[in-house]
């Protein structure tokens, strides 16, 4: 003890490192009283600052106990113990723990789930050391909850607040239930404002394909993996309500989405990568730009066989654009110009006059499209561009185009009476012409007996064309008709023997 005591005299009466004139050299030039002075109006800064700072401090803690802690801009806050403070609960800290071990964001119904999971035990902490777990980890992982699902913890820190208020520390059942339904509505909020932009612009009116392949766009562009979650939840609730809105083409762009979405849930994931996401969007986009009732309309001339008339795509056009849906010069007239483009050697001399009238048209209504008067007025053009001029045969002759593969001489037989067969004076002339015309355009669908058809009946007109009528007689019809049958069915012929 001696020895420290001698150790610590020494020390305190050691000379000190410094001397005068060396602290005079740090302390500058300046006098006594004039650092004093400065040391003096340091200090009352410093009070000042001090001052200053326990305002602040009372002024948040004031707020706090209104407010929370502002854990999110949409709601309450995450709430802070009150009186009846208790440990964070063991259970809710597991539950929470396995969203440690998920990557990437957490979505709102993922939280939920885990919400419901943490506390739903029912054992009175939901307001105390569950809400404590849920809140803290909530806090320290606010960089990967997605705006919806710090919308949910919002949800829950608002009935935890009510249970505290009224001194519980758990949340009672019914308003358990309360809280994880409004969780579960909370939805997607760049899905709903895409959804919300979209009825603005369209003014509860008709949605395009157009229209629904950028709001869909927009709604799944913060890439917050719910493209096939949440997102697309909050699009098929939209689409629900709006059905009667949707026009065929925002109906495939529909379509479109849940497949690529579709694909992506197969593996096990709600989120589209970037390269399946561009691909979705380009689909859209040329769905969206197409036209589903001039496409369909379309698809029935491939079904056809041989060469398309005037009639023929006349008629496809009076169909693709029957729905009025405004895009008879914008969309539906792109679909039949694609369409004529790949199929021009098809296209009859009146086929192409029929679709030079379509553009025409076109051009003259605008973007708006046609009224029915213009429409009216372009279909009765239309009529002065005919292949087949007799009706009855024009029928008859249809009914083999939609037939696949060769016309038997059966077959073209059949369309013959059928088609000459009304007694208008015409199986010598607009009827035979017509037949002829079909017959040169479908030639090498013919088979040798139905060739052998044609100049049976090329015979007969022929010979009612000299005598100056434009119809063959009924006795020479029949004759005509069963000619054609026969050579169209031949008897086999008999084996020969020859003798020994």
């Amino acid at each position: 003890m001696a020895t420290i005591e001698k150790f610590s005299t020494a020390a305190l009466n050691t000379k000190p490192a410094l001397g005068n004139k060396e602290l005079s050299v740090l302390r500058g030039s300046s006098s006594p009283a004039k650092q004093a002075a400065e040391t003096k109006a340091t200090i009352n800064n410093m009070k000042s600052q001090l001052d200053g700072l326990k305002a602040q401090l009372h002024d948040l803690q004031a707020r706090h106990s209104h407010l929370g802690d502002g854990f999110s801009t949409h709601g309450h806050g995450c709430w802070g113990p009150r009186d009846n403070w208790q440990p964070k609960d063991v259970g809710a800290m597991v539950e929470m723990n396995k969203l440690n071990q998920t990557s990437g964001p957490i979505s709102a119904e993922k939280f939920a789930d885990s919400i419901e999971a943490a506390v739903g035990d029912l054992d009175g902490q939901a307001a105390s050391g569950e809400y404590r777990a849920v809140a803290d980890w909530a806090a320290n992982n606010r960089e990967r909850l997605t705006p919806e699902a710090r919308q949910v913890m919002d949800i829950y820190s608002k009935y935890a607040a009510l249970s505290q208020a009224r001194g519980e520390s758990g949340i009672p059942q019914g308003d358990f239930k309360k809280m994880l339904a409004e969780m579960r509505d909370v939805g997607d909020a760049s899905a709903k404002k895409a959804l919300a932009n979209l009825d603005s612009k369209t003014h509860g009116g008709t949605v395009s394909g157009q229209d629904m392949a950028r709001a869909i766009k927009a709604g799944t562009a913060d890439h917050d993996g719910q493209a096939g979650g949440a997102e697309l939840k909050e699009f098929e609730k939209w689409a629900a309500k709006n059905e009667s809105r949707l026009s065929p083409e925002a109906k495939e762009v529909l379509d479109v989405y849940r497949k690529h979405t579709k694909a992506a849930q197969a593996q096990g994931r709600t989120g589209l990568t970037d390269a399946e996401n561009a691909a979705m969007n380009k689909e859209m986009r040329q769905v969206g730009a197409g036209d589903v009732s001039a496409r369909k309309a379309t698809e029935a001339l491939d079904k056809e066989q041989g060469p398309i008339s005037g009639e023929d795509l006349a008629e496809a056009i009076k169909k693709g654009i029957s729905d009025k849906d405004g895009h008879s010069s914008t969309s539906e007239l792109k679909e039949f110009e694609k369409w004529a483009a790949k199929n021009e050697s098809r296209l009859t001399p009146e086929a192409k006059q029929v679709l030079k009238t379509y553009q025409q048209a076109a051009k003259k209504a605008g973007p708006e499209g046609m009224t029915q008067k213009e429409a009216d007025a372009m279909f009765k053009k239309m009529e002065a561009f005919k292949t087949f001029h007799d009706s009855s045969m024009r029928n008859a002759l249809e009914g083999l185009d939609a037939k696949q593969g060769k016309i038997s001489g059966s077959d073209l037989t059949a369309a013959i009476e059928k088609g000459a067969g009304d007694l208008d004076g015409q199986a010598a002339g607009t009827e035979f012409t017509d037949t002829m015309k079909w017959a040169r355009q479908n030639y090498d669908r013919l088979t040798p007996e139905a060739k052998k058809v044609v100049d049976t009946y090329e015979k007969y007109a022929t010979r009612a064309q000299a005598q100056g009528s434009t119809g063959i007689g009924q006795k020479d019809f029949k004759k005509m008709i069963n000619e054609m049958k026969f050579i169209s069915n031949p008897r086999p012929t008999r084996p020969v023997f020859f003798a020994a």
